[in-house]
């Protein structure tokens, strides 16, 4: 018995792989988040200040140059 719970509790605290979860976590969340803002900037709420920022963007841009 004692040789299964030393086995339960090596395998409980080794964390190989552990970064790749977090990145994948990470990654997963920046993507919600994005598809979020994609939905709400194509509705119409936030079409306009899409609009805005991409122009304001733009003539920022070509004011440099």
């Amino acid at each position: 018995m004692t040789r299964i719970w030393s086995w339960v509790l090596s395998r409980l605290s080794d964390e190989r792989g552990q970064a790749t979860v977090e990145y994948f976590l990470v990654i997963l969340a920046a993507t919600a988040l994005a598809i979020l803002a994609l939905k709400w900037f194509q509705s119409g709420s936030g079409g306009g200040l899409l609009g805005d920022l991409f122009g304001r963007v733009i003539r920022w841009v070509t004011g440099k140059f």
